[in-house]
């Protein structure tokens, strides 16, 4: 059932500022249990904490505040208007995702000039707003809090405070050099720039600023391609293959990472898999990172983990947990391949060899299921519908394979294989 809830910034400032929960019915599901994920939404409203009742989520009847009476209403009214919103587009049969449902709610609960208010003109400011009321995910979250980490000490750092106008082209240049100053990998270096055009592009779509810069060419992201293995078929065999009986947690990790070497799922989507996704030979499931719902068809050793299972999926651990693990049980299968690191941070270059093993995530196995079936034959197409990429361009980028490997495949191919008539 929809709800709301409204909850303060800071408990104990004077002065805080208030928001609420939404809950619309979206949820994961985590360790077989529902959890549900509200919207998280910042209101025009603030409040001395010590008028706060936590309880009521209202302001407490209190002679030292004489207005709370007003106050509650306003805080009713917002709580009557947001459910109106989310009744109409339930009503209208609308697809109700975190930002449909924010721009929805910005449309009644505030007006243009409160959207893009002198508060936020500067950039660290809306960068810490877009934070608080974009509903985020917690990886992506840390990137942006990274970032704006990053900005501040350099606005400390030049003594300098840094406006949108001052985000130019020569920024750029300078950032950059400034974070290879501190070390950083070209890798992080880019993901910095990527949230930074990000809130860039929000701001000037909000009528913030006019600035354009981080619309051009020369306004790049840096990137070096990292050293991301997938495992073939003989490797996940000898990991399918291994004897865990006596180590119950690696026996699991185990069967979970088989069950997406050959499905194709995100660590999240395994997360909130179920046996209600499981029907007539496959998996269907609406994937947490797009919203799109994908078709699976059942791979034979999938049917058998979960016939090992009798049809009942095992526990799934964090991904943390699931990371560690996974190395060992990759070790006991004696995947060591030596593969040669390579990195540049700062303005070093660094080469190390590494044995397979300790590379292995769980992000591993979907990019193993992309490319053995890309080497298997399944046309490129197919393959994206299930791993939800969205150009052939991006996808030939995330697959790992060999010279020798794509020889292989060619080898095959009729092209070289054409009879020669004498």
């Amino acid at each position: 059932m929809a709800s709301v809830k409204f909850y303060l910034k800071d408990s104990k400032s004077e002065k805080t500022n208030i928001y609420f929960f939404l809950n619309y019915g979206a949820y994961e599901v985590v360790k077989g249990k529902k959890k549900y994920l509200p919207l998280k939404y910042y209101i025009n409203e603030s409040i001395n904490a010590k008028y706060w009742n936590t309880k009521t989520g209202r302001a407490k009847q209190d002679s030292r505040f004489k207005q709370f009476p007003e106050f509650n209403a306003r805080l009713q009214d917002i709580e009557d208007k947001a459910l109106s919103v989310l009744r109409k587009m339930l009503n209208d049969n609308e697809t109700i995702t975190r930002d449909a449902l924010k721009l929805a709610l910005d449309s009644v609960l505030k007006s243009h000039t409160d959207q893009t208010t002198s508060s936020k003109k500067h950039l660290l400011e809306f960068l810490d707003y877009y934070v608080e009321t974009s509903g985020m995910r917690t990886n992506t979250m840390k990137s942006y809090k990274q970032t704006a980490r990053n900005l501040r000490e350099y606005e400390q750092e030049k003594n300098i405070k840094l406006t949108f106008e001052r985000i130019d082209i020569d920024f750029h240049a300078n950032f950059i050099q400034y974070l290879k100053g501190k070390n950083y990998s070209v890798n992080s270096i880019g993901d910095r720039i990527k949230v930074l055009k990000s809130i860039l592009r929000a701001s000037h779509e909000r009528g913030l600023h006019d600035n354009t810069d981080y619309q051009k060419k020369a306004f790049t992201r840096p990137k070096e391609e990292t050293t991301a293995v997938y495992l073939n078929d003989d490797e996940l065999m000898r990991i399918y293959n291994l004897d865990l009986s006596d180590n119950k947690k690696l026996d699991n990790v185990r069967d979970w990472f088989i069950i997406a070497s050959y499905t194709g799922l995100r660590f999240s989507d395994l997360s909130s898999l179920t046996n209600n996704n499981i029907k007539d030979d496959v998996i269907e499931i609406k994937t947490s990172k797009t919203g799109a719902t994908v078709t699976i068809p059942l791979h034979s050793y999938v049917k058998q983990i979960l016939e090992k299972h009798k049809f009942s999926l095992p526990k799934i651990v964090s991904n943390q947990k699931f990371n560690e693990y996974i190395k060992n049980v990759a070790e006991e299968a004696k995947i060591n391949d030596p593969v040669l690191m390579e990195e540049i941070r700062g303005n070093l270059k660094t080469q190390k060899a590494e044995p397979k093993h300790k590379l292995i995530t769980a992000h591993t196995a979907r990019r193993s299921f992309a490319t053995n079936a890309f080497l298997a034959g399944v046309p490129t197409i197919q393959i994206m519908k299930l791993t939800g990429h969205k150009t052939e361009k991006v996808f030939m980028y995330y697959i790992k394979i060999t010279g020798k490997e794509n020889a292989r495949k060619l080898q095959l191919h009729p092209f070289f294989n054409k009879m020669i008539v004498k």
